[in-house]
């Protein structure tokens, strides 16, 4: 019988004897990551405050150094209060916030101290073929993108772009409050205000994270995926320097539809519009193609981390299948990979609670306007107000449905925890077939413990039944958008989109 796709890999799995690739001659340029990545996180504003390629150690070596320091400064001080306890400790701040030894000084995983080096520790430098390869910032090409200063940069940038997202949202919700007769447009320009914020908004929270590294940021941990440090743990499994970015397919879709819909807005407003173009209308259709821009490449970053992850679970499986029997190891690589990849599926369903809402609403409005739209005398009687609000239509479905197909393509859905469940199935299968009954079952208890179900999906359902329930209640709309003649009665910026 034919192997599970996924048990297919273990064969690519190196013995214990691990390579040295940096020691190999012209094996530098060789690993040299893709520019067009590190482009990517640097118009992002992703880059870290400090250095982003750091000695890497699995949980237990980090616990371990950690208390061992506390017990140091301890006695230094002179207090008999004891370590901190293990259980408050953040698996995702010790991995990815901690202050630690940049790896500049190291030329080969061999050259690691035996102090330094478990088992577990060699898994977090796996690259594509399960081998462990040591790196540094210059070998993979990011040390002239992550420069002195990146991180205040970043973080000033992302603050520019929420505030100028704050005022796009305020400019329409001032002018269309506790007016009946808009709230139709009042709801379609909020529902698109809070789809482009959503990225720049996250960021910060990952930012706050970074700096932060208290108790409460576990609260948030979701936000370690926009970490650079993480991202560039997700690209070690994809190698990145012989086959570049995967699907670049996707990627050229992410950036060219942000393109095609800007630049059908342009063309609306100048050859079929009736309003006059301001410097307001200009701003707010550039600002519009450069959050659209940021999307679309978040929205890859999600495709980029979720093919890694396929990518590291069938190494992983692979791996456990050669090392049936010895526990510690194998629960330990377990451990790290599902926290990471819990750490993901949090952050995937957050944004479907973001983003399934805002879809319905996008919908429901864009047929309401449609429906009600068809009985206008003036659009009825005049060609051109027909054609231009034709347009508009067109407009308002091509963003809503691009933006659902280009999000789903990227997370293979609206979440992503199928990975894990699909993961879980081979480990079952695994089970079965192997000769330590007792190992394969921790194993696959210790997977099961991790399920959980996500109340913000069912929060994401309810809002969305809101807003199908509000879309009957409209009534005596402003329906003609960008067509004075056909409501002279309307002011200006009422009218105009």
């Amino acid at each position: 019988m034919e192997s599970s796709p996924l048990l297919r890999c273990h064969a690519s799995i190196q013995s214990p004897t691990h390579r040295n690739l940096l020691e190999v001659p012209g094996t530098h340029e060789r690993r040299r990551w893709p520019h067009i990545f590190w482009f990517i996180l640097k118009f992002l504003n992703l880059y870290y405050h400090d250095r982003v390629v750091m000695t890497r150690k699995c949980h237990i070596c980090r616990v371990k150094d950690y208390l061992e320091r506390k017990r140091r400064i301890a006695m230094t001080w002179g207090t008999t209060r004891s370590p901190p306890s293990t259980r408050t400790m953040d698996y995702l701040i010790l991995a990815y916030e901690e202050d630690d030894k940049a790896t500049d000084h190291i030329t080969s995983y061999n050259t690691i101290s035996e102090q330094e080096r478990c088992d577990v520790c060699a898994f977090l430098w796996w690259n594509s073929e399960g081998v462990p390869e040591v790196y540094n910032e210059k070998d993979i090409g990011v040390a002239r993108w992550n420069h002195r200063g990146s991180g205040v940069l970043s973080v000033l940038l992302l603050i520019l772009a929420a505030s100028v997202l704050c005022y796009s949202g305020m400019v329409p919700l001032i002018r269309y409050w506790a007016k009946p007769y808009q709230t139709l447009h009042l709801m379609l320009k909020s529902t698109l205000i809070i789809f482009i914020s959503t990225f720049p908004l996250l960021s910060l929270c990952s930012k706050i994270r970074s700096f932060s590294r208290s108790g409460h940021a576990s609260k948030y941990s979701w936000a370690t995926v926009l970490n650079v440090r993480y991202l560039i743990v997700r690209g070690q499994f994809l190698n990145l320097p012989q086959k570049g970015l995967p699907g670049t397919w996707l990627l050229v879709l992410c950036v060219g539809y942000a393109l095609i819909i800007q630049g059908y807005q342009v063309a609306i407003f100048l050859y079929v519009s009736e309003c006059d173009i301001t410097p307001y209308t200009i701003a707010s259709t550039i600002t519009g193609m450069i959050f659209f821009e940021m999307w679309g490449l978040f929205t890859y970053l999600d495709f980029f981390i979720r093919t890694s992850f396929q990518s590291q679970l069938d190494l992983v499986l692979a791996y456990l299948k050669e090392n049936e029997g010895e526990e510690r190891k194998c629960r330990g690589v377990l451990f790290a990979t599902t926290a990471d990849l819990l750490c993901f599926e949090q952050f995937c369903d957050l944004l479907s609670a973001i983003f399934f809402p805002c879809l319905v609403l996008a919908v429901v409005t864009n047929a309401t306007r449609d429906y009600l739209i068809s009985g206008v005398d003036c659009v009825i009687k005049d060609p051109r107000i027909r054609d231009a609000q034709r347009n508009i239509s067109w407009l308002g479905w091509t963003e809503t449905a691009s933006t659902a197909v280009i999000y789903f393509l990227a997370l293979g859905g609206f979440q992503a925890n199928y990975m894990r469940d699909q993961f879980l199935i081979n480990l079952i299968h695994l089970k079965t077939e192997g000769k330590f009954p007792r190992f394969w079952r921790r194993l696959t208890k210790d997977m099961k413990h991790l399920e959980s179900g996500s109340g913000i999906i069912f929060a994401s359902f309810v809002f969305s039944v809101i807003g199908i329930y509000g879309g009957f209640e409209f009534h005596d709309q402003i329906l003609v958008y960008l067509s004075k003649s056909c409501s002279p009665n309307i002011s200006t910026s009422d009218m105009c989109i």
